[in-house]
């Protein structure tokens, strides 16, 4: 597990957003260049989490000029497509007061799945879920009707360390895992909106450091080893940003 200093990341994070700040209000250009990547960017890293084979560039071919190649398979084409057109709409809340609610949630999930399946849609899993390679047990499926009611609650409820209740999001959503399947990327979107409403920028998780990611989740016993996680990542993104603007 990651070894890093909490209280000094945090730091250096809101030291970050606040030389990103001095940028702001970001000119038409700069937010769209900004959004036009990260769509790209975090489509197929956010996709290849879950082994969806779509390369950046492939990425960029498909959402931008409809074009894929021959041997992919339907569903990542569709993967990819209904991902990268949700990814565009989480900027609709942009230092907003967004509230979360359970038919937002149950939207999402609909139109990540569009094309996709047919079955589950529209409502929290029925069955028991597991995790492979992981020992944790899942919340039965009669648990997740209140224990989703909880986790909205918390999701609005505002707080002095944005930053900590984000990666809690992220974290008590994948742990429910309401949905028979794409916990995960709604999980990611859903960080992303509650750091753009809390004027962050949006932050990727790269597939090269999918290991570190999936084990502090599921191989680690506190939530900790997964916000060291969040920090890290949180850290050399914003650092990713501050270039960009200072060039």
């Amino acid at each position: 597990m990651l070894n890093i200093d909490i209280v000094k990341y945090e730091k250096e994070i809101y030291d970050l957003k606040s030389k990103i700040d001095k940028f702001r209000p970001f000119s038409s250009v700069q937010l769209n260049n900004l959004k036009s990547w990260f769509k790209i960017w975090f489509t197929a890293q956010s996709n290849a989490i879950e082994w969806n084979s779509f390369t950046n560039e492939e990425v960029k071919i498909l959402v931008e000029d409809w074009i894929t190649v021959w041997w992919k398979t339907l569903k990542e084409v569709k993967e990819t497509q209904n991902l990268a057109e949700l990814t565009d709409s989480i900027w609709e809340f942009f230092e907003s007061d967004f509230i979360l609610t359970e038919k937002f949630l149950l939207d999402l999930h609909k139109k990540l799945l569009t094309w996709i399946e047919k079955e589950n849609l529209w409502k929290y899993r029925d069955i028991q879920v597991f995790i492979s390679g992981s020992e944790d047990k899942l919340p039965s499926s009669k648990e997740v009707k209140k224990l989703m009611k909880e986790f909205i609650t918390f999701c609005n409820t505002e707080t002095k360390n944005p930053i900590l209740k984000i990666s809690k999001i992220h974290f008590d959503f994948v742990k429910i895992h309401p949905f028979v399947d794409w916990n995960g990327r709604i999980a990611r979107l859903l960080m992303n909106l509650y750091l753009i409403k809390y004027s962050f920028l949006p932050i990727i998780f790269p597939v090269v450091t999918r290991l570190e990611y999936i084990q502090s989740l599921w191989k680690s016993k506190t939530e900790n080893d997964f916000y060291k996680y969040f920090l890290w990542q949180t850290y050399e993104n914003m650092s990713d940003y501050l270039r960009f603007f200072e060039d």
